[in-house]
């Protein structure tokens, strides 16, 4: 009889940690699935003001962004190609900024210029 009442609370315990295990996977959401995007900055045709500051440029970037309903997890901006040789406001500064989003928000984003 002992040994009954044993199994049984081994049991018990047993179902009672896979309910645990069960349960706390069960509340996990899913990772969010991320990309990243690109965008050539211009002399003066972007959407968000500019300045010469990266750190400052970014928070901005970020601001305009996030108020587009867009949200950035990442944002970096380099220089990677010659600047072109003209003085319009399209023309490309030679700077590209680089951001981090939710692949939810792919199809908004690239509305503003950006690109994979």
């Amino acid at each position: 009889m002992l040994i009954r009442v044993t199994n049984s609370l081994s049991k018990l315990k047993a179902l009672g940690l896979l309910c645990s295990i069960v349960l706390f996977f069960s509340t996990c959401t899913k990772p969010l699935s991320v990309k990243w995007v690109n965008y050539d900055e211009t002399i003066c045709a972007d959407r968000w003001d500019h300045v010469l500051n990266n750190e400052k440029q970014k928070d901005i970037i970020v601001s305009y962004l996030n108020a587009q309903s867009i949200k950035v997890f990442e944002i970096e901006i380099f220089a990677d190609k010659a600047a072109e040789a003209c003085t319009s406001c399209e023309c490309k500064t030679g700077r590209t900024v680089k951001c981090k989003i939710g692949k939810g928000d792919l199809n908004d984003i690239k509305s503003y210029g950006f690109y994979q």
